[in-house]
């Protein structure tokens, strides 16, 4: 399976973080992650991280980055340092650091970065699966589109009650966002 996720920060210790996520600390948001993380992730699935894995102490960071499963694609964030990533370099299941990247999967084309970026326009003439989706992080929004447009699908821990996010949810989501648009008369 492939997954996707955005804005761990781990051991970031700020409350307008981790408070907004549910937690009354930055040590049982680390906890709740990695264990969120490991219940549907296994060793044998792809994960693209789309950026801000660790703040604080980077030691602490890249411990609790070892305890995750699967194998890690990190797209670069803003607050991912050269220090930072030379200690992600380590990680034994890394396979890719890059600051965006494209995938395709079935049908459909995805562009991976941390950012949200207009990708598509609203042109209804054209399957969903013709357009180039963003996927995206940063914003710490709760909501999985930004600005209501489905094809920038926001993969951050933020919008997905602190679990990565399936490609197959992902589409799921798109289609229904593209049906109750069509509704609406976009």
């Amino acid at each position: 399976m492939i997954y996707f996720s955005s804005d761990l920060h781990f051991n970031h210790n700020k409350e307008f973080l981790y408070k907004p996520r549910g937690f009354d600390s930055v040590d049982a948001m680390n906890i709740t992650i990695v264990n969120n993380w490991n219940s549907i992730v296994t060793d044998e699935d792809d994960v693209y991280i789309l950026g801000d894995l660790m703040l604080g102490d980077n030691e602490l960071g890249i411990s609790l980055l070892k305890k995750l499963n699967g194998k890690l694609h990190i797209i670069l964030g803003n607050h991912d340092t050269e220090p930072r990533i030379e200690l992600y370099k380590t990680l034994k299941n890394v396979v890719e650091i890059c600051y965006a990247t494209q995938l395709k999967y079935k049908k459909a084309y995805f562009f991976l970065c941390h950012y949200p970026v207009i990708t598509a326009n609203f042109d209804d003439q054209l399957a969903w699966t013709k357009h180039l989706v963003n996927l995206f992080g940063h914003t710490h929004q709760q909501h999985i589109f930004y600005n209501d447009n489905p094809y920038m699908y926001n993969v951050g821990l933020d919008a997905h009650n602190n679990y990565p996010v399936s490609i197959e949810q992902i589409i799921i989501d798109i289609r229904q966002k593209k049906d109750e648009l069509n509704k609406e008369g976009h």
